[in-house]
Parts: structure tokens; C-alpha cells; sequence
């Protein structure tokens, strides 16, 4: 009887053991604007796209803390593309300092930036 209790106990404290609480990155709207946006191409739809942007780089509050990977750069080709190109870059070299591995896309294209400038 008492094996049964302790492996049941066991059982949970393993099963507990294996969830988290809180998710890796926070996403919050992003999925929603952005299929909006792609979608539509409009002025509004790029208005709620920017703001959910900011709201994920503002206010992570994921295990990680930190923004999800593409979402710098994805802010900094939506700048660029409405003619803020300085903005636009700083927010690449965000990407790049946050997640080092997308040095060598990301650097092409800041590179390429400088390179019309």
C-alpha cells in the first residue's frame, strides 16, 4: 500500500514537473496583425501591425524575457520600408544583438543599407 502511494506521489511531482507557466516568448496579437496586414496591405492593417510590434518589444513577459526572434527585424523592414531607413537598421542591429546567429543574413542586408547610403 504504501509503494502505491509513493509511486503515485512520484507519478504527479513528475507529471507538475513537466509543465511551465509561462510560454517561451509572448506573442500577444502578432499572428492576427500580421496575417491582417499581409493580407489586406492597408494603412489601418499596418497601423495595428506597428503597434503590436511595439507592444511585443515593450512588454515580454515570457520565460525569456526578451522579444521572439524576427521581431526586430521585422519592425526594422517595415521601417525601412516607409522611408525610415536609420530607424530601420538600428532595429536589424538589434536583431543581430539579441540573436547573433542572424549575423549573417541580417549583416548582408545593413551592409547593403550603408552601401546606398
Amino acid at each position: 500500500m504504501m509503494k502505491k502511494a509513493l509511486f503515485f506521489v512520484l507519478v504527479v511531482l513528475v507529471l507538475s514537473a513537466c509543465s511551465t507557466s509561462k510560454p517561451l516568448y509572448s506573442w500577444y496579437g502578432y499572428e492576427s496583425a500580421s496575417y491582417k496586414y499581409f493580407r489586406d496591405q492597408s494603412p489601418k492593417s499596418l497601423e495595428k501591425l506597428k503597434g503590436e510590434y511595439e507592444h511585443i518589444l515593450q512588454q515580454q513577459r515570457s520565460v525569456r524575457g526578451v522579444p521572439p526572434p524576427g521581431i526586430y527585424a521585422e519592425r526594422g523592414f517595415i521601417a525601412i520600408k516607409e522611408g525610415y531607413t536609420q530607424m530601420g537598421k538600428e532595429y536589424l542591429k538589434l536583431e543581430v544583438e539579441r540573436y547573433p546567429e542572424s549575423e549573417v543574413f541580417i549583416g548582408r542586408i545593413i551592409k547593403q543599407l550603408e552601401d546606398e547610403e
